[in-house]
């Protein structure tokens, strides 16, 4: 692609800055649906251990500290591609 004026030059950046917000909202939604999982997944998991009366262990703990840390990470992320998002629509 050849940049022949200004006018090139900022079209091509300004098709960059959509690309990259469409980027960005794509993997917002894609992190909002790691809590709802994690939490199915939870439910899951304690209704099996319940009708199989599986005995809690430390494993068991373990397993949802994981699940916990694995959703405070996800929105960790989404927020800082939410602010990544205005600072590209709106400006810094």
């Amino acid at each position: 692609m050849e940049l022949n004026s200004i006018e090139d030059v900022k079209a091509l950046n300004e098709y960059q800055t959509v690309k990259q917000i469409e980027r960005i909202e794509k993997k917002i939604h894609r992190l909002s649906f790691v809590p709802a999982t994690s939490c199915a997944f939870l439910i899951a998991w304690a209704v099996w251990c319940t009708w199989t009366a599986v005995a809690w262990s430390p494993i068991h703990i373990i397993l949802i500290a994981i699940s916990i840390a694995t959703v405070g990470h996800a929105n960790v992320q989404r927020t800082d591609l939410i602010r990544r998002l205005f600072e590209l629509k709106y400006g810094k």
